[in-house]
């Protein structure tokens, strides 16, 4: 129907084009109903709801396989704490080392400045004054040092403690007890 009147033929006249029409049998039944063309912002609209549908469907599936992941890799939470523990062991030895090379670094920058101190009238000497340089950098590239691995040891505690957490809470919905062996 074009308008209210009947358009009947068997080609397509051309004022139905990009307009939805009713195919009927010879009987008077309508056999299928064609939709109008979409629009371009119902095209946009449509593309946009399915790239969030197949971007949502790929998150989950990622989530299904770091859940599976994580159920695989420990057997408890305690098998979680005790990784986590030897992960932060390993930085922490390493944040030890720096430290201890701060405190050599903070030791030999104090005998330069009592050096430094009696050439306080006169010129001090090229040698001392680039070593002064030299110790300073060194101590900001250490104390550069120590403030990532502090910041690692962070992160390793933060995410041994998502799984902790994720660990539970998936064990608990699958009824197994969050401190057995599975």
């Amino acid at each position: 129907m074009d308008n209210g009147h009947q358009v009947c033929g068997d080609v397509l006249p051309m004022q139905c084009f990009g307009k939805s029409y009713r195919e009927m049998s010879p009987q008077g039944t309508v056999r299928r109903i064609v939709e109008a063309p979409l629009t371009p912002e119902q095209l946009a609209r449509r593309d946009a709801e399915e790239r969030a549908r197949r971007t949502e469907l790929a998150r989950q599936r990622a989530e299904l396989r770091r859940n599976q992941s994580l159920l695989e890799t420990y057997s408890s939470v305690a098998d979680i704490e005790a990784r986590r523990d030897r992960a932060v062991e390993g930085v922490d030895q390493d944040l030890k080392r720096a430290e201890a090379r701060h405190a050599q670094l903070q030791k030999k920058r104090e005998s330069l400045s009592r050096e430094a101190e009696f050439y306080q009238k006169r010129p001090m000497p090229i040698p001392l004054a680039a070593a002064l340089r030299e110790s300073d950098s060194e101590l900001a590239a250490q104390a550069s040092v120590i403030e990532a691995k502090k910041r690692e040891i962070d992160a390793i505690r933060s995410r041994y403690e998502q799984d902790r957490l994720r660990y539970i809470k998936l064990t608990e919905s699958h009824g197994t007890p969050p401190g057995s062996p599975r």
